[in-house]
């Protein structure tokens, strides 16, 4: 028998899916974003050259964008299944916004102005706008990597069996 989220015995084959769920969830999301901002893209840009390294790249942070937008859905529901509190049910979402927004809004405009801020004739104003577009990139990954970070400390709290009283 398994502790339910209240801290009773109980749980059954329908809560531990649930957990499972959310612990490979969390698991491809911290573990992805992890891998490609500490291996996958300093190796990419360090061994080649920097138009290739952003063309390789690229398609990977897209598929962990919508991973993690799909994550994000999915820890909803489940922390919702669960009875978790409204923080697990509500800060996945908003996360998954994030990368949407990040991937659609902020990724897709970096797109529209590369050729232009990287052309041989150059423009400056264009590179500006690349590089303030490339600093957002990042500060939403790393929102959304730490969002995933205090997802999983706050999911492991809430699989914590409460202590029972001594003598009881």
């Amino acid at each position: 028998m398994g502790v339910t989220d209240s801290g009773t015995l109980g749980g059954g084959f329908a809560q531990t899916a649930m957990r499972c769920g959310v612990w490979f969830s969390l698991a491809g999301w911290v573990g992805g974003f992890s891998l490609f901002a500490a291996l996958v893209a300093p190796t990419a840009f360090q061994v080649l050259p920097q138009e290739l390294a952003g063309r390789m790249v690229s398609p990977i942070l897209e598929a962990l964008h919508i991973y993690a937008a799909g994550a994000g859905l999915a820890l909803a529901a489940l922390a919702q299944g669960l009875g978790r509190s409204p923080l697990l049910r509500v800060l996945p979402l908003a996360l998954a916004g994030v990368c949407l927004y990040s991937q659609f809004g902020v990724t897709s405009r970096i797109a529209e102005v590369h050729d232009l801020a990287f052309a041989p004739e150059g423009n400056p104003a264009a590179l500006v706008l690349w590089g303030e577009l490339h600093s957002l990139s990042m500060t939403l990954f790393t929102v959304v990597w730490a969002g995933g970070l205090l997802l999983v400390v706050l999911h492991a709290r809430a699989d914590t069996p409460a202590k029972q009283p001594s003598g009881s």
